[in-house]
């Protein structure tokens, strides 16, 4: 066989084997998923039991379906009492900021909404980060930046919020300080690669996104990149018990600047809060 026959028929297959791992990849960052895992405490008494939060996190601007139909159809259907936005909801690369905004707006219509920033929000420029945050509260949304708020559920259950840039934790453990034993605090931050910092905060749970779920994932593998973590990271999926804290992991919605996922579908997360000894 002819040399230029060969090269031919290699083209030819490797073309076929292209065309048949688009709808795969299609697939891959397009069809939604909801995980649930449910965090237990002996905090969590009276209306907190069965709390329901779920976890936004890490859209990048993508929409799926028209004004994100499928988005909220499956938010809808987890019965939020809360809703949590843990970052990058709009992209620094594609800073389309009504696409975010507009999807944060009818996400508020099924529960309270609490957003806390990514570093895609930080990388825009001040005039885009002003209009962005003020978008976002105009909306419904209330922004947690670097604070705790009480909300009016069940006794002593505390929100708290951590801005992206923070760096050091130093406001963490000042928000921390002194706080009463049987209360329940939660926090919302964007990276896990704080972990060990989240743990010796003495918060009670920690939602957070950033990793992308390791944005290719093997069997018994797990992901193998996330920002800040490096190959083969820790924290990239599922919930994580650190001492008395428990890390939450969202692998997230959108992609950014690298677009390919691998048997890592796009999720929302919900948290279901139920009492029991530690």
């Amino acid at each position: 066989m002819k040399k230029s026959t060969i090269a031919a028929a290699a083209a030819l297959g490797t073309a076929a084997v292209a065309a048949a791992s688009v709808p795969y990849f299609y697939k891959q960052s397009t069809e939604l998923t909801a995980s649930h895992y449910v965090f237990r405490s002996p905090k969590v008494k009276g209306a907190l039991e069965g709390f329901r939060i779920t976890q936004i996190s890490d859209l990048h601007n993508k929409e799926f379906g028209k004004d994100s139909c499928r988005l909220l159809a499956l938010t809808e259907a987890q019965m939020p009492d809360l809703i949590v936005l843990t970052g990058d909801l709009t992209d620094s690369y594609h800073p389309d900021l009504n696409k975010a905004l507009d999807t944060a707006g009818r996400l508020t219509k099924l529960a309270p909404c609490y957003y806390v920033t990514g570093n895609h929000e930080h990388r825009m420029s001040r005039e885009k980060q002003e209009r962005f945050f003020r978008g976002l509260e105009e909306r419904g949304v209330t922004l947690l930046r670097n604070e705790a708020v009480t909300l009016g559920v069940g006794k002593d259950f505390r929100l708290l919020g951590l801005d992206c840039n923070l760096g050091k934790m130093d406001l963490l453990y000042a928000l921390m300080a002194d706080r009463p034993a049987e209360e329940l605090n939660i926090l919302l931050a964007h990276k896990p690669n704080y972990a060990k910092e989240y743990e010796k905060s003495g918060v009670d749970l920690v939602l957070t996104g950033h990793a992308h779920g390791g944005q290719w994932r093997l069997p018994a593998v797990g992901g193998l990149y996330a920002p800040g973590q490096g190959l083969f990271p820790k924290y990239t999926a599922g919930m994580y018990r650190l001492g008395k804290t428990v890390l939450c992991v969202s692998r997230g919605l959108g992609n950014s600047s690298f677009p390919l996922r691998i048997e890592n579908k796009p999720e929302i997360v919900t948290v279901i809060l139920r009492g029991a000894a530690e």
